[in-house]
């Protein structure tokens, strides 16, 4: 079984992705009162969208540090810190426990069996009164609003959740974010909120488009799964045509905040 993230850091995966999850993060981040020169980390930065994101919000008085197993998507600048880092051997960076404002991190926690103890390190490394954001891909049960056919309506819920499955067999814990409310109570965060969504995706968005690359990516390893190399091609074909219309991944994103009083552990 893997232990690290299934994908690798492409325009076509990154791209569509930052599509589909940017906007929600965005809206999340507006919850927080981030201030000029707010110390932020961004935990598996992928292609830098968030990281910037925040980059222009902290100004240029604050700092952001990116990090991520592949940085070649990441440039650093006078406010933008870039760290290549295997998250599987721990948060291993130059900063003070107690010194972070801001810990954001999405899509990166389930796929790491080290999951809850990163989570310890990176509220050990925000300040009393700091916020944590962290956002997960749940699984969730394929629905198919419309498609050319009844069988092409079968072959996009077959491949959807072969998608998941796969990713599950290969190590990503995809009930993570369900649970990530719970572990944050647990470790003493107050105002703690998670939020879960699903939006329609539609042929030749970003949304269908992204489960076009992960199908591409997941090819060979599908093919276990009761697809054929026909249906992969239907699918494809599928995900690249505007009559069709889908539920999209089941996000969850959870906001939190370290007591103002407590001290690092």
């Amino acid at each position: 079984m893997t232990t690290a993230y299934q994908f690798r850091n492409a325009p076509q995966q990154l791209g569509p992705l930052q599509q589909v999850l940017d906007p929600i993060t965005r809206h999340d981040l507006a919850k927080i009162p981030i201030r000029p020169g707010w110390r932020v980390l961004d935990a598996g930065a992928g292609a830098g969208s968030i990281t910037h994101h925040l980059a222009d919000t902290v100004g240029f008085t604050g700092t952001v540090i990116a990090v991520d197993l592949d940085t070649h998507l990441l440039n650093p600048t006078n406010v933008i810190d870039v760290y290549q880092r295997d998250l599987r051997d721990g948060l291993d960076l130059p900063v003070e426990p107690g010194s972070l404002n801001l810990v954001h991190s999405r899509c990166v926690l389930q796929h790491l069996t080290n999951r809850t103890d990163l989570l310890t390190q990176m509220i050990t490394l925000l300040r009393p009164g700091g916020w944590l954001l962290l956002g997960d891909i749940v699984y969730s049960r394929a629905l198919t609003h419309h498609a050319p056919t009844d069988d092409d309506n079968d072959l996009i819920r077959r491949s959807i959740h072969a998608i998941l499955d796969t990713l599950t067999v290969g190590g990503t814990d995809l009930d993570w974010g369900n649970l990530t409310h719970t572990h944050l109570l647990d470790a003493g965060m107050t105002h703690v909120h998670s939020r879960t969504r699903a939006d329609t995706w539609t042929g030749g968005g970003p949304g269908c488009l992204l489960l076009a690359d992960n199908a591409r990516q997941l090819h060979d390893r599908l093919l276990h799964a009761d697809l054929t190399h026909a249906d992969l091609r239907r699918f494809g074909e599928l995900m690249n045509d505007p009559t069709v219309a889908l539920r999209g991944y089941q996000y969850t994103c959870t906001l939190a905040q370290k007591p103002e009083g407590s001290r690092n552990r």
